[in-house]
């Protein structure tokens, strides 16, 4: 006691202080700020100090390792180490983190700077005796938060395996209904349309500004508002992890859950694979070239971009433009799309648009054989893999010859699932032959472009663009290929 005193009396008096308040709804239920606040500026007082800033951290974790807390903590440590206060102020040790290293580091940068941290309600001093004390109550704080993290996790996976997510809150598409998530009536088609037109070719961009125009939730949307949503999946009926790290949609292990679905699951595998596709090559900007992603050169393959050349809204081979090794294939963007036009209204005829759907049909039956062979050989692959773990554990191979013969076969895996992401039918491109409204060539002049390029991509896969044998050979070396083909 007697050394207490003695540390407290030689507490300089008149020092600069900044104060941190935060409180976290997880662990805190959201402890009043006020309270910490008035406790703090109560110790203030005592010691004869001046708080020369206030720093607010509400609902911010002192235990997640990506928490915006740590950037203020940072902030007010930086201010000891330039010499800006002298002492730190929390309401409680646990205020300042819950985790073993960060607190360390924190304290340890203000104890060389010759500052402090210290609690308004846990006191402590600078003997070794107190620095023993302080050291203690972060440990006690830190094994209260895996504590508490440990009951989280239990509770999330409890959650998961009865098929309800880890969290209660809101869903949009969903409504609460005695504790259960059932589709919305307003919100919930809405929902299913966004991977309708995703899968018809609309990006983050259009999604996010068609969700901004009709007003949705009375909210600003943003491109990964939309695409987070449509990625978790539960429109599909499906639960995703997303922790540790939150993984891709291809990439990603999903659940069943037992709330119904908007969409089928043919609709999810499209969206799925069509999103590792445009993977990074959304286009965040409002098109202003019609067939943009549909066009590719005929000489290398690569995608034809749209571009003003020679004064002229054209479609230049993208790859021409970075190396002199290939052709630089052209063309005005007026022609092709001429061309474009007269296709779809020989496809709008009724006897092509009968054989188109006829085709689609044959396409998706022929799509399915394919994935389901490769999910066959995938289970062999798997076989093999089991029996040459067996040989391994009956010690007929060694080790070496045992990793480099299931390293040739996990290859193999690896490449038999990157066909099966591929080997899927895009729903709304089957339907799109039969969708076609008869009055599309009259409808045509009044569209915007956004509104095309939504009716083209169902239709169309590619646009090739072949090398002119001569200037004005257009339609010679120009060949659209409709979905179906």
């Amino acid at each position: 006691m007697m050394a207490a005193r003695e540390a407290r009396r030689s507490v300089p008096a008149g020092r600069r202080a900044i104060a941190l308040v935060r409180v976290s709804m997880e662990s805190d239920k959201l402890t009043s700020p006020e309270i910490q606040r008035h406790a703090i500026q109560q110790h203030s007082d005592r010691r004869g100090d001046e708080i020369v800033e206030w720093i607010e951290g509400i609902d911010e974790s002192g235990s997640r390792k990506k928490s915006a807390w740590w950037a203020k903590l940072d902030y007010a440590v930086e201010r000891v180490e330039r010499g800006e206060v002298d002492v730190i102020y929390v309401w409680k040790f646990s205020r300042t983190a819950r985790q073993r290293l960060k607190w360390a580091l924190a304290l340890d940068r203000v104890d060389s700077a010759g500052g402090s941290i210290e609690s308004a309600t846990e006191q402590t001093d600078p003997t070794p005796s107190g620095r023993f004390t302080r050291g203690m109550i972060g440990e006690m704080n830190a094994y209260q938060a895996e504590l508490i993290g440990e009951v989280w996790r239990e509770t999330h996976e409890r959650r998961r395996r009865n098929g309800v997510p880890p969290t209660g809150g809101p869903r949009f598409g969903y409504q609460r209904v005695d504790g259960r998530y059932e589709p919305d009536p307003v919100t919930g088609p809405i929902l299913a349309d966004l991977y309708r037109w995703y899968l018809s070719g609309m990006g983050s961009a259009q999604l996010t500004r068609k969700l901004n125009e009709l007003g949705v939730e009375d909210r600003r949307w943003t491109y990964q508002g939309v695409m987070g949503l449509l990625d978790s999946g539960f429109a599909a009926g499906l639960l995703g992890r997303t922790r540790p790290k939150l993984l891709p949609a291809w990439e990603r292990e999903y659940t069943e859950g037992i709330h119904p679905p908007l969409i089928d699951m043919e609709t999810w595998h499209a969206y799925v694979a069509r999103r590792q596709q445009r993977y990074r090559k959304q286009t965040r900007t409002p098109r202003r070239y019609l067939l943009t992603g549909l066009v590719r050169c005929g000489d290398c393959g690569s995608p034809m971009s749209g571009k003003v050349f020679d004064g002229r809204p054209t479609y230049v081979c993208s790859r021409s433009t970075t190396t002199d090794l290939v052709k630089r294939v052209t063309m005005v963007a007026w022609r092709v799309e001429k061309l474009v036009d007269e296709w779809l209204a020989v496809s709008a005829d009724k006897y092509a648009r009968a054989q188109a759907v006829e085709a689609t049909r044959r396409k998706s039956t022929r799509t399915q054989t394919v994935a389901n062979s490769i999910r066959r050989d995938i289970e062999k692959q798997n076989d093999r893999l089991v029996r040459l773990s067996d040989l391994l554990i009956d010690k007929i191979m060694t080790a070496e010859e045992y990793r480099i013969k299931a390293d040739e076969i996990q290859a193999r895996k690896d490449a038999l699932e990157r066909r099966l992401s591929l080997a899927v039918v895009n729903p709304v491109q089957a339907a799109a032959p039969a969708d076609l409204p008869d009055e599309i060539m009259q409808l045509w002049p009044t569209m915007t472009v956004e509104q095309k390029a939504g009716t083209l991509r169902p239709l169309i896969d590619r646009i090739v663009i072949y090398p002119a044998a001569r200037r004005g050979a257009v339609d010679r070396h120009v060949k659209i290929i409709g979905t179906w083909e």
